[in-house]
């Protein structure tokens, strides 16, 4: 198994969101920013419908439940206020997916009816791949690159690891610290700090 990068610099986030407004590549935008904020594994993210992020009288939902594919576990998603505004902006340029509770929110352009069809995974890591590159970021980045990307950042933020563990819905903070990729510079910061 090849060893997957977190984006560990906040301003890299924020240049990927930049590059996808510039291009006005709406679909991207909301996916690399749901990807990024739930922390979904990309077969879950994929999935999601219309129905799941907009009510039926299309106004956005805070948040949807998803059974997890590989877990078969309910995960409590929250929509959070950058998604909200991507997704108004979605809507406006997407209505004829928002109208329909079965589109994929993730659609392939090129099919018809639109919304009927998911992108696929590798057409999920092609994007990643390439904005990755198009922000001048090394190293491995797969479709698990933003659920780790998560995870690292709210370990940055000294989120507990308890809610790290319950937001991925690991079965225990075992599987949750196996996961976080801690590097020997900063174990090294660490101790440096502390230098009691």
């Amino acid at each position: 198994m090849q060893f997957v990068e977190p984006i560990r610099d906040v301003k890299k986030i924020s240049q990927v969101k930049n590059i996808l407004r510039w291009e006005w590549n709406i679909r991207d935008l909301l996916l690399f920013e749901l990807w990024i904020n739930s922390a979904l594994r990309i077969s879950d993210l994929l999935n999601i419908k219309t129905k799941d992020l907009f009510n039926e009288n299309l106004e956005i939902n805070d948040f949807f439940d998803i059974k997890e594919e590989k877990t078969n576990k309910t995960n409590r998603i929250t929509i959070t206020p950058k998604v909200k505004d991507t997704l108004k902006l979605y809507s406006e340029i997407y209505p004829e997916i928002v109208k329909d509770s079965n589109n994929f929110i993730f659609f392939q352009k090129k099919t018809f009816p639109l919304g009927s069809i998911s992108i696929w995974r590798k057409m999920s890591w092609l994007l990643l791949s390439k904005i990755c590159k198009d922000v001048w970021l090394k190293g491995n980045f797969w479709n698990h690159t933003l659920r780790k990307t998560w995870w690292y950042q709210a370990r940055m933020n000294s989120i507990p690891l308890e809610i790290i563990q319950h937001k991925l819905n690991h079965s225990s903070l075992a599987v949750t610290q196996k996961y976080l990729g801690i590097t020997a510079d900063e174990i090294k910061d660490a101790c440096n700090k502390l230098d009691l």
